[in-house]
């Protein structure tokens, strides 16, 4: 089964990503971008970073599914690993649910929402990005909450809603829920 986690910049996706693996065990997915490394992201284990041809080649064979583009880089998911029986985890930008959801059957689909939208966007000041880039970020997450309250159809995609109150209850409630809603369906 794959477990997807979406939600606005700063909602604590790579934070939550991190606990399922530590807590319950289930590796992260290695998404394939073109966007380029960030100070402290490793190379294969963050993301595989790729050039545009290198990127453009690995879709021409179908090695990598549910691509999409975001702020000018391009984005995909290896096949293998998207259709393999064992259990995994990876961030999904929220816009893109309605592909994997066809192309990805085994899913469990977690929509993250800020309880306090400050501080997703404190969480984003944090990242030292470019500053036009922090700018369009920023703007981004306002939008994507109310884009994501105003959708009902983008809602019902998700399997569920989860509200990060940025505590460590929010990821004992986030493994709690993993464990009563999926694990008993999935390959450890």
């Amino acid at each position: 089964m794959v477990i997807t986690l979406s939600g606005v910049t700063g909602v604590g996706k790579s934070y939550f990503k991190k606990q399922i693996q530590e807590k319950l065990g289930i590796p992260a997915q290695t998404i394939v971008t073109t966007r380029e490394k960030r100070d402290g992201e490793i190379d294969g284990i963050d993301k595989k970073f790729v050039n545009d041809e290198e990127f453009e080649d690995l879709k021409r064979k179908k090695e990598i599914i549910v691509t999409f583009e975001m702020l000018g880089y391009k984005y995909g998911y290896p096949r293998k690993e998207m259709e393999s029986n064992k259990n995994s985890v990876v961030e999904l930008h929220y816009p893109i649910i309605y592909q994997l959801k066809k192309e990805v059957k085994n899913t469990f689909s977690i929509y993250m929402i800020p309880k306090d939208i400050e501080i997703a966007k404190q969480n984003l000041k944090q990242r030292k990005l470019n500053p036009k880039i922090e700018k369009d970020r920023l703007k981004e997450i306002e939008e994507h909450v109310k884009n994501f309250k105003a959708n009902k159809e983008l809602r019902e995609q998700f399997d569920y809603i989860f509200y990060n109150d940025y505590t460590e209850n929010s990821v004992n409630k986030l493994i709690d829920i993993l464990k009563n809603k999926c694990m008993k369906k999935v390959i450890i």
